[in-house]
């Protein structure tokens, strides 16, 4: 099994199946995906799906009719809900902001736009060589699971920045994987350096563009 980080939230995984999550990247993926993960249906989630050629579609109903619109043919769309498995995708709750007000104000303050409408959101864990949890842009979630490596979606909030990075180092830590692939952490107006993650956690932070491969929930080979 072997990941990478392909900009934004977007996650390629090559293990079990070819696996992208949140297709919004700043570098293409490989061809040949099997199945495109949407956590929800905000531009910086799901802004590229179209490019993708491939790919049943995993994401709830009305992320999935988002999707149609945006020329997705219902022949690969397949709504999800939480609590439902497709091949080694489990999918789970979701917790990303697509409603709370504050979600508004930061888009109004940031963006000078409204938010694009978000869907219900999801998280989704992969089960392979070793388990991967994503949660969107979640910088809370509650969930019963423990995966291997965490997809934590790390940025600077334009409001109350040292308060928010407190509580994603906080999902980290609740979540006790020994593993983190930092995401979302280069979206235009919120950057932050992934470095900075380990100055709070003892788990072994992914850096950098290649893949980071696995075997037996171990990282064998990093940024190779």
């Amino acid at each position: 099994m072997k990941i990478r980080h392909l900009g934004h939230s977007c996650v390629e995984i090559l293990g079990k199946h070819h696996i992208l999550i949140d297709p919004d990247f700043t570098r293409p993926p490989l061809p040949e995906v099997e199945f495109i993960c949407v956590s929800h249906a905000h531009k910086d989630h799901i802004g590229q799906i179209a490019s993708v050629p491939t790919g049943l579609i995993l994401a709830a109903p009305d992320v999935c009719e988002i999707a149609h619109k945006m020329g997705i043919p219902t022949s690969r769309l397949k709504p999800v809900k939480a609590g439902e498995q497709i091949e080694n995708i489990k999918i789970l709750p979701g917790f990303s902001v697509v409603k709370d007000p504050r979600h508004t104000i930061f888009n109004l303050l940031l963006r000078f736009r409204l938010p694009d409408p978000g869907g219900t959101p999801l998280s989704f864990l992969i089960q392979d060589e070793a388990d991967l949890l994503h949660i969107g842009d979640a910088h809370e979630a509650p969930l019963p699971v423990r995966p291997d490596i965490l997809c934590l979606p790390w940025r600077t909030s334009p409001v109350g920045s040292k308060g928010y990075k407190s509580t994603l180092i906080q999902t980290a830590k609740q979540f006790d994987a020994p593993y983190i692939l930092p995401i979302h952490f280069d979206l235009p107006g919120t950057e932050a350096s992934p470095l900075e993650i380990s100055e709070y956690i003892s788990a072994t932070v992914l850096i950098g563009e290649n893949w980071h491969n696995f075997d037996n929930k171990k990282g064998v080979l990093m940024n190779g």
